[in-house]
């Protein structure tokens, strides 16, 4: 059986494409009418359409910029911008391009120099299964351990291995290790996206820095892919002003348990598979939704790909999106 999704336009997101990235509808090329104050350039179809995303993108992640190929190419290749925002605009803008439309990729954001503990990246994930002993991942300038333990990754850090701070083992002490050195949650929550440890000056916040990652990127993502991508939408809003780590304890909905983030992680991905409205979703959802990076099919669902061996695969359910129903 075929799974069949309308096409409508998602906030911050390209619009009127099929999976494919091609134009959906009558078999047509058609330019979509502009974004409210913005004039659609003239030209070929695609490179309206590259503008129109762009322009989007730029709105909805409050990129102050009046968008045109120049003003995108000096916007991705400057190092002081958010690099998640400069990766998510250049990949607006190149989306669907003809060549002599493609902006080309900073070395900085070019393939392999992405997030370490992107499932992409990220060895220590790829390879976990209900037997892994032993694995230690280096992050923020020191050591931590995981093995398999009830279900899924268990983690644990040294005090000897972080200059004998103290630290305790639940994101409410993660965040208290991380606000201890008074840095405001705007500054900590883009040191976590940047994983950027030069700006945290004692052993017990890079210690706390570390287990927040770890936990997140192998520990919850192995429980159910997207659950990073939405920690780095929340991770954004922080950064933003607009919620706190504080917020981050109710808004990480894989804090409560395992299976109130998979459904998180289903309801994302029904809007982006059209299955749901943007609308549907409760107002801080729809913020973390909009926050997100360019979304990919992959950021929610290829880790069932991984699980082919009883090693990987795991009893309980999983699966909570409307496809799978």
């Amino acid at each position: 059986m075929t799974h069949a999704h309308a096409s409508r336009q998602r906030t911050g997101q390209p619009a009127g494409r099929d999976r494919a990235g091609t134009e959906s509808g009558s078999g047509r090329s058609e330019a979509r009418p502009a974004l409210a104050g913005l004039a659609v350039p003239t030209g070929a179809p695609v490179i309206r359409r590259q503008k129109a995303d762009a322009v989007t993108f730029a709105k909805t992640n409050s990129i102050d910029i009046a968008v045109s190929m120049q003003t995108v190419t000096n916007y991705v290749n400057d190092l002081s911008n958010d690099k998640d925002l400069r990766k998510g605009l250049l990949d607006a803008w190149n989306l669907n391009a003809s060549s002599q439309w493609i902006i080309d990729t900073p070395a900085d954001l070019a393939k392999g120099s992405d997030n370490p503990y992107h499932y992409s990246n990220f060895q220590a994930y790829q390879d976990f299964t209900t037997t892994t002993t032993g694995v230690s991942v280096q992050a923020f300038g020191g050591p931590v351990s995981a093995f398999f333990n009830r279900g899924a990754p268990k983690l644990g850090s040294a005090a000897k291995n972080w200059g004998k701070s103290s630290l305790g083992d639940s994101y409410v002490e993660y965040i208290q290790g991380l606000r201890s050195g008074g840095m405001t949650d705007a500054a900590l929550a883009k040191a976590l996206l940047e994983l950027d440890d030069s700006v945290l000056a004692s052993h017990l916040e890079k210690r706390a820095a570390a287990m927040m990652t770890v936990t997140v990127y192998l520990a919850e993502e192995w429980r159910k892919q997207g659950a990073a991508k939405i920690y780095r939408a929340i991770l954004r809003l922080i950064v933003k002003g607009t919620r706190t780590f504080d917020d981050f304890l109710d808004d990480f909905a894989f804090i409560g348990s395992a299976d109130a983030g998979r459904k998180q992680v289903g309801r994302f991905y029904d809007v982006w598979l059209d299955d749901a409205d943007q609308s549907d979703m409760d107002s801080v959802e729809s913020d973390i939704y909009g926050a997100m990076s360019p979304q990919r099919d992959e950021d929610f669902s290829s880790d069932d790909d991984m699980r082919t061996d009883d090693k990987k695969n795991l009893k309980s359910k999983r699966l909570f999106a409307q496809k799978h129903k």
